[in-house]
C-alpha cells in the first residue's frame, strides 16, 4: 500500500522488458496506477497497482499451445521471479476484458457481521478446481491514512472552526490551484502549497500553522490528536444494506461447471446457507439469457406447429413433423459432449436455428405422402413410396448443410471457440435428424392415420385414408 507511482513504475519496467522478450508476445501496453479496465478492477487507479495487456503472435507463429495454457505458465514464471507482488490474469474476450464470471454479493447489518462469512466463501471458492484469483471487494487491512481527531472545544477557544482548518490542510498537502499566470493570452494555473519535504514526513502535519482572528499562530497539535489508521478501500452497499463482492475467475472449466460445484458446496455450509446472497457477473447474464433464448425456442416451436396448420389444413400432421426437432436436440447435445464444448448462449442459438432446419425433413416425408394419399393410394403404401422418393433429396440437402458447417467447427483462428460450440450443434443436430427421422415420422404417420382408420371403421364412415385396395 505504500508504494509510490514511481517504484511501482520502475518494477514494472523490468516485468515488461521480461514479457516482451518473449517470442511468442507482440505487445505489452503498460498501465502503471491508472483506472483498471478489467480484473474486477473498481474503475479507478491506485498507486500500487498496474495492469498489462498482453497480445500473443498468430498460433501459426508461435508454438502450439493455447492462449490460456500460455497464460498460466507465464503467471507462475513471473511469481518466482519477481516475487511480492499479487498477480490477477484474465483472458481477453471479443468484447474486451469480461467482468469475473463468479460474482457473489453477501448483505447483511454491518462488515463485521459479513466480512467472514466473505473470507468463509473464499476459502471454499479456492478449493474448487478451475476457479483462480478469488477476491473480495473489502480489503481487511484497508488503504493506511492520517486521521485527525479535533478537540472542538479546543478549536473553539483558539477561534478557529472546522472550515477553515479542513481548508489549510487541504491547501497545504493537495495545493489551491485557484490563481492564474496569464501570457500572451494563455493562462497558467498556478498551484501554492508546502514543500515536498516539508510533506514528506506524516509528523509534519502536526506542525501545520493557522491564523486565528485574532491573528495568532496556532499549530495543529495545540488541538488536535493525528493518528496513523487504516481507511477502508470500498464503501459498498446493496439496497440500503452493507454488503461485501466475492468474485473469481475460471481457468480450465466452464463458468457454468464452476458455479453449480459452488452451490453445492454452499448448501453444505450452514453459514453460508444463511446468509443473504444475490449472484452476479456472467453466472446472473447466462442465466437471464438461457431463460430468454429458452423462450424464444418455446415461441419458435408455437409459431412452427400453427404455420404448418395453415399449410396441411390440419391439426395432427404438423403435430408429427414437430418430432423431428427431439431427435435433432439428442445429435446437437451428443456432438457437444464428443467436442468438450460447453454449452453456452452461441450454441443454444444454434439449437434455435436447428428448429427450422431439421423440420423440412419431416415436411418433405408428410407432404408427399399427402399427395399420394390424394391420388388413392393407401396410407401405408403411401409412406413407403415416399420414403424411397424423398430419401435423396433429404441426404443431399442435410448432408450439405453439414458439410458447409465443417469448416467454421474446425476454425482454429482468433476468437473462432466462440463460433466452433454453433457449428457442432448444427452438424450432430442435422445428421441425428437426418438419420433417425426418416423412421420416426413415418412411424409416428402410421400410428396417427392408423387411429384415425380405427376410429372411422367403428363409426362405419369411409374416409379419404381407406382407399386402393381396402374399399
Amino acid at each position: 500500500k505504500s508504494t509510490t507511482v514511481t517504484q511501482n513504475n520502475l518494477t514494472m519496467q523490468n516485468i515488461e522488458q521480461y514479457i516482451a522478450s518473449k517470442p511468442e508476445v507482440e505487445s505489452v501496453f503498460a498501465n502503471i496506477g491508472g483506472p483498471k479496465t478489467g480484473f474486477g478492477g473498481t474503475g479507478f487507479g491506485l498507486e500500487n497497482e498496474s495492469e498489462l495487456t498482453i497480445q500473443l503472435k498468430d498460433e501459426n507463429q508461435r508454438e502450439k499451445i493455447s492462449t490460456e495454457k500460455y497464460m498460466l505458465n507465464l503467471r507462475k514464471e513471473l511469481e518466482q521471479k519477481y516475487s511480492g507482488i499479487k498477480y490477477t490474469s484474465s483472458l481477453v474476450g471479443i468484447i474486451g476484458i469480461a467482468t469475473a464470471p463468479i460474482e457473489i454479493t453477501l448483505t447483511g447489518e454491518n462488515y463485521e457481521t459479513i466480512f467472514p462469512v466473505a473470507l468463509r466463501l473464499k476459502n471454499i471458492i479456492d478449493k474448487i478446481p478451475g476457479a483462480i484469483d478469488s477476491k473480495i471487494s473489502v480489503e481487511e487491512k484497508g488503504n493506511p491514512e492520517l486521521r485527525i481527531n479535533m478537540d472542538n472545544e479546543k478549536m473553539a477557544k483558539f477561534g478557529l472552526n472546522t472550515a477553515i482548518v479542513g481548508g489549510t490542510i487541504q491547501n497545504s498537502l493537495s495545493g489551491n490551484d485557484d490563481s492564474k499566470y496569464r501570457e500572451n493570452g494563455t493562462d497558467y494555473k498556478i498551484r501554492i502549497m508546502l514543500d515536498a519535504f516539508d510533506r514528506k514526513n506524516p509528523d509534519d502535519l502536526k506542525e501545520i500553522g493557522f491564523i486565528n482572528n485574532k491573528g495568532q499562530q496556532i499549530q495543529l497539535s495545540q488541538f488536535a490528536d493525528v493518528q496513523r489508521s487504516a481507511g477502508p478501500t470500498l464503501l459498498e452497499r446493496r439496497d440500503r444494506r452493507t454488503s461485501i463482492t466475492v468474485t473469481a475467475y475460471n481457468l480450465g472449466r466452464s463458468d457454468g461447471t464452476i458455479a453449480n460445484d459452488l452451490k453445492t458446496e454452499i448448501q453444505k455450509d450452514d453459514v453460508l446457507k444463511s446468509t443473504s446472497m444475490l449472484w452476479g457477473g456472467m453466472i446472473k447474464t447466462q442465466n437471464e439469457s438461457f431463460g430468454s433464448l429458452g423462450m424464444a425456442m418455446l415461441i419458435a416451436l408455437i409459431i412452427i406447429y400453427f404455420v404448418m396448420i395453415l399449410l396441411f389444413d390440419d391439426f395432427l400432421y404438423p403435430f408429427v413433423i414437430l418430432f423431428s426437432i427431439p431427435v435433432a436436440l439428442i445429435g446437437a447435445l451428443l456432438a457437444m459432449n464428443l467436442t468438450l464444448s460447453n454449452l453456452s448462449i452461441f450454441s443454444i442459438l444454434g439449437m434455435l436455428m436447428l428448429l427450422g432446419l431439421v423440420s423440412k425433413n419431416a415436411i418433405l416425408l408428410v407432404d408427399f405422402t399427402n399427395q399420394l394419399k390424394k391420388n388413392g393410394m393407401y396410407y401405408k403404401d403411401a409412406l413407403v413410396e415416399a420414403g424411397r422418393l424423398r430419401l435423396r433429396p433429404i441426404l443431399m440437402t442435410t448432408i450439405a448443410m453439414a458439410v458447409g458447417m465443417i469448416p467454421v467447427a474446425m476454425a482454429k483462428g482468433a476468437d473462432a471457440e466462440w463460433k466452433n460450440g454453433l457449428a457442432w450443434v448444427l452438424i450432430g443436430g442435422l445428421i441425428s435428424s437426418m438419420i433417425l427421422s426418416v423412421y420416426l415420422i413415418p412411424i409416428m404417420y402410421y400410428y396417427i392415420d392408423r387411429a384415425k382408420e380405427k376410429i372411422f371403421k367403428k363409426n362405419n364412415i369411409e374416409v379419404g385414408i381407406i382407399q386402393s385396395e381396402k374399399v
